[in-house]
C-alpha cells in the first residue's frame, strides 16, 4: 500500500458519517479552521491536481481518482503527507481516536527528515518540542506542530 493510499484511508475513516454539526466543529490542529475547512480545502487541491495533469474526474470520489492516475507521481508525497494529517487533525476535532501506526509513523517521520528546515520555511509547520519520553506520535506530530 502507498503513502497516499494510507492517507487516503485515514482521511476517510476520519471523515465517514460526518454530520452537519460536525462541520463547524473547531480544528484545534488547525487555528481558524472548522472540519468544513479543512475537508474543502483537501477536496480543492485534490482538484486543482488533477485539473494540472488534465485528469477529468467523473467520479464524485477525488481520492479514488488521484490514486488512479497520480500515486506515483512526486506530489503524490506531498498529498499523502497533507491526507495523513488532516485525517488526524479531522478525528480529533471529532472527538475520534487518531492512533497512528508504524508504518504511518515512519512516513511522516521520513519527510520530516527529508525536508529538514525546508518544511518550516513557509509557516506551515511550526515543530513543537516535547520530551524524548513522549510516545513516538506525539513526538512525530510535534514535528509538524500537532499537540497530541
Amino acid at each position: 500500500m502507498t503513502a497516499y493510499a494510507r492517507g487516503a484511508a485515514l482521511f476517510r475513516a476520519a471523515t465517514a458519517d460526518l454530520s452537519a454539526p460536525e462541520l463547524v466543529l473547531p480544528v484545534p490542529s488547525c487555528p481558524g479552521w472548522t472540519i468544513s475547512d479543512v475537508v474543502t480545502h483537501v477536496a480543492d487541491n485534490h482538484a486543482a491536481v488533477l485539473a494540472r495533469a488534465g485528469i477529468a474526474s467523473e467520479s464524485a470520489d477525488l481520492l479514488a481518482t488521484y490514486e488512479e492516475h497520480l500515486t506515483r507521481q512526486p506530489r503524490a508525497l506531498i498529498d499523502a503527507l497533507e491526507l495523513t494529517l488532516h485525517a488526524w487533525d479531522v478525528a480529533r476535532a471529532r472527538g475520534m481516536r487518531a492512533d497512528l501506526d508504524d508504518v504511518v509513523l515512519d512516513f511522516l517521520a521520513a519527510f520530516a527528515v527529508d525536508a529538514g528546515e525546508q518544511l518550516y520555511l513557509d509557516g506551515a509547520f511550526d515543530m513543537i518540542l516535547v520530551n524524548a519520553d513522549e510516545d513516538r506520535q506525539t513526538r512525530v506530530l510535534a514535528l509538524y506542530g500537532r499537540a497530541a
